[in-house]
């Protein structure tokens, strides 16, 4: 298989990416020297950090332009195609209810009973062995409902929505990690949990959209450790999930907050760290279009590198695919449609559920394996609001 840094330079270059010649994932495509090599063949400047920050502004509500198009999550034909049920945004809607009351009484800085939010995901877990297309109907459901999560409370649904994003994204890295069920679940607890102090932050300083002053940085500089405080008030006893909370914006290379690095932080710590830049880069923000999770990977690689573990690193891009789950990709032959399934062995070639003509037409609805199709390939990967703007091009030219 082609080094993925290699199909990364393709895409941004507008190529269309190598074909793909073994089963095996990619090892060590990561090399400094190629990052230094893409670094130049992108030729911009990298994001700022305060834009990669939790305490960045977070728009109030999703843009129209992105909810204009009609969520493929209501098509019974992509529900029957990936076996979606009413069970999977129940327990969706559950998780996000229980992490809504432990923001709710963490901003109140009130001692909460987190033990049903663990018991719930711990049972989700526990139901991968058999069942780990659950994870993936999760995926298509947040990817087509965005600011559902976000609209259960108008100040704490961006941090719940995060919680969510997160706990999808420790569950692929924590697999790929291979870790048994108690690190997993701890993993997952961390990442849903540690940014628990940014609820004690007023909303008005979170989703401000102006240069926060130097008292308001304060604020937000100090919600770790009162995170971690209120874990503790919560009897929370787990050291990995506290350092979490209080380590995750130290980075590898020292630059972060306390300028801890490398084995000065806690192992989960570098983990949380990079999953929640990582998440942040593919979030919404007021000011800037997210980045598709491969451009995400790309700025973290080009630009952020020095800054987290490399063992890390290298497993979130191998748990990350080019083309995720939720994503909208168009084929060589036109048509555009929405990924619903990965193949672990074959990253460049998912099942992809199309339902758009290259105008960005409405088509009658089929899905398509590409590790069964040959001579179809993905020539690019977008959002719903870049297929959006397809069909207002096509229309506008017509």
């Amino acid at each position: 298989m082609p080094k993925y840094i290699d199909l990364l330079r393709s895409h941004g270059a507008g190529k269309k990416p190598a074909e793909p010649q073994s089963r095996e994932m990619p090892d060590d495509a990561w090399l400094v020297e190629e990052a230094e090599q893409a670094a130049r063949d992108a030729g911009r400047e990298p994001l700022p950090q305060e834009l990669l920050e939790e305490a960045s502004p977070e728009p109030e509500t999703a843009s129209e332009e992105f909810t204009s198009i009609k969520a493929p999550a209501s098509s019974p034909a992509l529900s029957e195609a990936v076996g979606m049920d009413a069970d999977d945004r129940e327990w969706l809607d559950a998780c996000a209810r229980l992490a809504l009351e432990a923001f709710r009484r963490a901003s109140a800085d009130e001692p909460a009973d987190l033990a049903p939010l663990r018991n719930h995901v711990a049972g989700f877990l526990a139901a991968l062995d058999e069942h780990a297309e659950r994870l993936e109907r999760l995926e298509l459901i947040v990817a087509n409902d965005p600011a559902g999560i976000r609209k259960a409370d108008a100040g704490l649904g961006d941090l719940v929505e995060k919680s969510v994003m997160m706990m999808i994204y420790a569950i692929k890295v924590g697999r790929q990690l291979r870790l048994n069920d108690d690190e997993l679940l701890t993993l997952v607890l961390a990442g849903m949990l540690h940014h628990v102090g940014m609820a004690q932050v007023s909303a008005d300083i979170r989703h401000k959209k102006k240069k926060l002053t130097r008292e308001e940085r304060r604020e937000i500089a100090e919600a770790p450790e009162r995170g971690a405080a209120w874990l503790k008030k919560s009897g929370v006893t787990d050291e990995r999930i506290l350092t979490a909370a209080a380590q995750a914006r130290e980075r590898y290379d020292g630059s972060g907050p306390k300028g801890l690095k490398e084995n000065e932080i806690s192992r989960t710590a570098r983990i949380i760290g990079l999953l929640s830049t990582f998440e942040a880069m593919i979030h919404y923000r007021a000011y800037r279009k997210r980045l598709l999770p491969r451009d995400a990977i790309r700025e973290i690689l080009i630009h952020h590198k020095q800054a987290f573990d490399p063992a890390f690193l290298k497993c979130l891009i191998d748990a990350i695919s080019l083309y995720p789950v939720g994503t909208y990709v168009q084929l060589n032959s036109g048509d555009i449609g929405q990924v619903i399934h990965v193949h672990q062995r074959l990253p460049l070639r998912p099942v992809v559920h199309l339902t758009l003509d290259r105008h960005g037409n409405g088509i009658v609805p089929r899905t398509v394996d590409l590790s069964a199709q040959p001579n179809l390939m993905v020539e690019r990967c977008m959002y719903p609001e870049d297929v959006v703007e397809i069909s207002q091009h096509a229309g506008a030219a017509a």
